[in-house]
């Protein structure tokens, strides 16, 4: 008998992956993490049944949320990556030597410690000296800690983010950001009209905050139907232009996405999103 791991995306749709075998089911606080071995994209880290970390996949997500970023501010030093305990974002984060720390707020170690398991070569990256991992709920950290930070990268969908990262946290964001800090989260996207909605709340978090709001593409993780939809909410910096091609060969980065023109091309949004960026 075939084995399938299934995810309705809608009343009309879902999403299947033909399933080798489970590797790995454990119940970390209220959360159910499962690893699966899949036909096509390899490992897959569930959280509570939605897809966290894929093994073959999500290379553009991960690179788009951070090297768009690092690559719009020049100063970046001091980074918080809200959720992030699979370490996908911080191995993109340490490759960067002018990153000075990083502080993954993550109050599930259940989540690290199965990364370090299942996905050792990604999880490698949180134990780069520059790595502190605080086992605290995002919200908690922003609220209480007097650090600042140059970059706050929300590791969560929209729809899946604790209730406790609404307006109130994204304030706390705005405060604890250095006067020209950088915010980057995972707006959403537009395929379903519950998603619509996810990202109209999103970015209005944001645009009300910020003064600078854009939103620009990724092309999407598995699991994540449609086009996945970035959001870069910055005190100083626009993001669109990217860097120079020779500038960012200096930097001798090995990337499977990311690159300077798709840096650029990322802000050229499709007219359905342009309409939905202006009701915001």
């Amino acid at each position: 008998m075939d084995l399938w791991y299934s995810r309705p995306e809608s009343p009309g749709s879902d999403f299947r992956v033909k399933v080798r075998r489970p590797l790995f089911s454990a119940e970390s606080g209220s959360r159910r993490l499962d690893v699966l071995e899949t036909e096509d994209f390899g490992r897959l880290l569930l959280i509570d049944g939605r897809i966290a970390l894929c093994e073959s996949d999500g290379a553009a997500y991960r690179e788009m949320a951070v090297h768009v970023p690092l690559n719009a501010h020049p100063g970046i030093r001091n980074v918080l990556v809200a959720g992030g305990g699979d370490g996908s974002i911080v191995s993109e984060l340490v490759r960067y030597p002018s990153v000075e720390r990083i502080v993954v707020a993550e109050p599930d170690d259940g989540i690290v410690e199965a990364s370090r398991r299942w996905f050792p070569e990604i999880a490698a990256a949180l134990r780069d000296p520059r790595v502190a991992i605080v086992a605290s709920d995002a919200a908690e950290l922003a609220r209480e800690t007097k650090e600042r930070f140059d970059l706050v990268v929300v590791d969560y969908d929209e729809d899946e983010a604790p209730s406790e990262l609404g307006q109130a946290f994204y304030c706390d964001c705005f405060r604890i950001l250095s006067g020209d800090g950088v915010l980057v989260n995972r707006a959403g996207s537009a395929l379903f009209a519950h998603k619509r909605r996810d990202l109209l709340r999103s970015a209005g978090r944001l645009k009300r905050l910020f003064p600078i709001y854009r939103l620009y593409r990724a092309a999407p993780p598995a699991g994540e139907p449609g086009e996945l939809l970035l959001g870069f909410a910055s005190k100083r910096y626009e993001p669109e232009e990217g860097p120079e091609a020779e500038a960012w060969r200096r930097r001798g980065i090995p990337t499977s996405y990311y690159n300077e023109e798709i840096h650029r091309a990322a802000f050229a949004l499709p007219q359905y999103a342009l309409e939905l960026a202006a009701k915001i």
